[in-house]
């Protein structure tokens, strides 16, 4: 008995986790996006509903109904902080959250001295991040909604392009 009223108290709690992880994600990218040298971009649900609606066809549509918000952070060469590479400290922030155990890390592309992952909750209701990583920059590209196996599949074959 005690395992079910766990189980069930577990299952309970999942969305609020869910939030929880893309609050975290929103917390550091609000952190740093007002700096030097760091570029912004957020495309909203009213937005992103405007282009659901648009003459695209029914898995366009559906996909872009999954996704709540998209938020891009970039990182420019000589952003700093305290002599320090901003760079470095955002994704040592972005770290803390994403090696903890409700990420996982689905994609990894290393050519030269760029840097290419992709992390995603391991729940549908979250956040997919993509971190690129080069000399000159690094770029947050965040996706939030409900991210199901349709949507990461759309990322990586092209469906849902992202640069």
């Amino acid at each position: 008995m005690k395992k079910v009223l766990i189980i069930m108290f577990v299952a309970l709690l999942c969305p609020y986790l869910a939030a929880a992880q893309a609050k975290q994600i929103h917390l550091i990218l609000d952190k740093y996006e007002k700096r030097k040298k760091v570029e912004s971009i957020i495309i909203s649900p009213s937005v992103l509903q405007m282009a659901g609606n648009g003459n695209y066809d029914a898995s366009t549509k559906e996909l872009l109904s999954k996704i709540s918000e998209m938020r891009i952070v970039n990182v420019k060469e000589g952003a700093e902080q305290n002599g320090t590479p901003l760079k470095i400290i955002i994704r040592s922030d972005l770290d803390k959250v994403l090696t903890g155990e409700r990420f996982s890390r689905v994609l990894k592309m290393q050519e030269g001295e760029e840097l290419l992952e992709l992390f995603v909750t391991k729940n549908e209701e979250g956040v997919l991040v993509f971190l690129a990583t080069s000399p000159k920059e690094f770029a947050i590209i965040s996706i939030f909604g409900n991210i199901d196996k349709s949507v990461i599949n759309a990322v990586m074959t092209g469906g849902i392009k992202v640069k």
